[in-house]
């Protein structure tokens, strides 16, 4: 069991199996489930007054709903790869992460740690290839294309400046995992961590790690991070509510 703060967790969809089957992915860490429905109206006891975790199945439309009668929760949307515009509807309708339901156990349990902790939404790397994040760009605070598109002549200089380290750290950051995270990885600091980071804004001319994530990914540095379905891409800061 995880030491971090429990939050509570509640799974929305229609197919028992993938019910349980979460269930149990998620019994022994900080997201314990407290209930499990088909409808939000079937579940008891959620608090209204602390953040607490939605995950939500083939009922993706209903993430609207639970931001109006929970504005201080948290939605992960998951959704089979034969209906991709859900999950981009999900995006839109103000979930925090979209993931195909082929995403690997770890992969999951490190999306949800990564959306608590960090405030970031994120997507899975197969949406961003289907050219479905337009939509969520118009709701990010960031304007991708147009403030980190760099010239060609740009990508090997700032690769070149960039250390072994320093690359293998925002590979991880582009996994999207948080400082604490990438400390465990590669059993180092967390200080020693945010120093990595502090160089890696500086050489790649980001001011945050969501900033340095989105232009590694515009810039295919890491072309794993489109082939691999278990991979979230890292896409904007959640605003503050």
């Amino acid at each position: 069991m995880s030491s971090e703060p429990a939050v509570p967790t509640f799974i929305l969809q229609s197919d028992g199996l993938f019910r349980e089957g979460l269930r149990l992915i998620l019994s022994s860490t900080r997201f314990r489930p407290h209930g499990c429905a088909i409808e939000l109206g079937d579940l008891d006891e959620i608090p209204g007054d602390r953040p607490v975790l939605f995950i939500v199945g083939d009922q993706t439309a209903i993430c609207s709903r639970i931001r109006d009668q929970y504005p201080l929760a948290y939605v992960v949307a998951v959704a089979d790869e034969s209906h991709p515009e859900s999950l981009a509807s999900a995006l839109d309708d103000g979930a925090n992460a979209a993931l195909f339901s082929s995403v690997s156990p770890d992969a999951l349990v490190n999306t949800l740690q990564t959306v608590i902790n960090e405030r970031l939404i994120l997507i899975d790397a197969r949406l961003w290839s289907l050219e479905l994040q337009p939509k969520v760009e118009e709701r990010s605070a960031l304007p991708i294309h147009d403030e980190f598109h760099l010239e060609t002549a740009d990508e090997p200089h700032a690769t070149k400046q960039l250390s072994s380290r320093e690359i293998a750290i925002l590979e991880r950051i582009v996994r999207g995992d948080s400082n604490k995270l990438v400390a465990r990885f590669f059993n180092i600091a967390e200080p020693t961590v945010k120093a990595h980071v502090k160089a890696i804004l500086r050489k790649v001319g980001a001011s945050n790690r969501t900033q340095a994530a989105i232009w590694a990914v515009n810039h295919r540095l890491f072309d794993q991070a489109y082939s691999d379905p278990s991979l979230p891409i890292v896409l904007d800061d959640v605003p503050d509510s």
